[in-house]
């Protein structure tokens, strides 16, 4: 059991950070690179949408369990505006769609590892106190 729960916390772990880097990195390349908008600042817009993100980096790295709670309530503004683009029937709605889809990735690992993380650290405090 316990081998199992460490196995899976180690593959949410690595979707997480996976999709989280992935999420900036397309971010960036959209907003900076393949479509910068044409009558804003690009740097702005980069900025509104990357450091809120880059803000839960400490707490990705520390693996701490409500940071990651935390995230996924957070990145639920990032799928709205994601859908909302991909639904349009604009330039960018492809864009949009790459963006829906890193975002659930990124609330679906993170869920995932908040929730194997704990379940493994119940067993070994369980099996600490035998």
């Amino acid at each position: 059991m316990q081998a199992t729960l460490q196995r899976l916390v180690n593959i949410s772990r690595a979707a997480t950070l996976l999709s989280y880097f992935g999420l900036i990195l397309f971010l960036t390349a959209w907003y900076l690179i393949i479509s910068p908008p044409p009558t804003a600042n690009p740097y702005i817009i980069w900025a509104f949408q990357v450091i809120p993100l880059a803000l839960f980096y400490p707490v990705i790295m520390k693996r701490n369990l409500r940071g990651h709670i935390w995230l996924c309530f957070f990145v639920s503004i990032y799928f709205m505006h994601a859908v909302q683009i991909a639904m349009s029937s604009g330039p960018n709605s492809l864009l949009g769609l790459i963006e829906t889809l890193l975002v659930a990735s990124l609330f679906t690992a993170a869920m995932m590892f908040t929730r194997w993380q704990s379940k493994l650290k119940k067993l070994l405090a369980a099996q600490k106190t035998q």
